[in-house]
């Protein structure tokens, strides 16, 4: 399951989940989106679910699963919604706080709240939120988007240790900038050659998938690229 495959990493998620041969659940806000990932999944050959979801809604987070309910609970639950806000920490407002943590740490509650009691009555599974490298290192044009993304690392610390006893794994993906449309309607003039593929983080979180046994040392999974 995907929420916020409409589009960037979660559609690269998405696609990288049905070459490896799962069954995929994909849900964004906007319908087209969904429908059209949707597609591209089934002609790697397996199924897919498209749904549109606002994951800031509980009762939209919890339609998803339903759809999906015949197949019964995913063994990898990624959220991958967000939004962006680079800006000088002076100038920014009220609203735009309020924006940033609605966008990006609210739907980590919500998902969180629907998929753990999930996973933990299927017996085990991963869930896999997308966080930031500022989350971790701070930065100064995106203070409070790195604020928000820090709260998603620390929901995912609390989580990972409600789950551990119950063989549920709990990871944050803190990449840095990666090749999406997110990336670049933030930072357009960004060097283009300092960018991590989308793909290759969702082979991160698809391999974090594909052995279910292994434990990482950390929760936190720092994702960075050297040229």
């Amino acid at each position: 399951m995907v929420i916020g495959a409409g589009r960037g990493l979660g559609r690269a998620v998405a696609l990288a989940a049905g070459r490896a041969g799962a069954r995929v659940v994909l849900a964004a806000r906007t319908q087209s989106e969904v429908d059209r990932g949707a597609g591209d999944v089934r002609a790697l050959g397996v199924e897919a679910i498209a749904v549109a979801a606002d994951a800031r809604r509980p009762a939209d987070v919890a339609r998803v699963f339903d759809a999906s309910a015949g197949w019964g609970t995913p063994a990898l639950i990624v959220n991958c919604v967000g939004d962006w806000l680079v800006k000088p920490f002076e100038d920014c407002t009220f609203d735009d706080y309020h924006r940033i943590i609605e966008n990006n740490l609210t739907p980590a509650f919500v998902i969180g709240q629907a998929a753990m009691p999930r996973l933990i009555a299927r017996g085990g599974g991963r869930l896999v939120f997308v966080s930031s490298r500022v989350a971790v290192t701070g930065g100064a044009p995106a203070a409070l988007y790195g604020a928000a993304k820090a709260g998603v690392v620390n929901l995912t610390r609390s989580l990972a240790q409600i789950g551990k006893p119950h063989g549920v794994s709990v990871h944050a993906i803190c990449p840095g900038p990666m090749d999406t449309p997110m990336r670049w309607a933030a930072t357009p003039e960004f060097d283009r050659t300092k960018v991590i593929p989308a793909e290759a983080v969702a082979d991160l979180i698809i391999g974090l998938a594909a052995y279910p046994t292994v434990t990482l040392e950390d929760v936190i999974v720092p994702a960075a690229v050297t040229l």
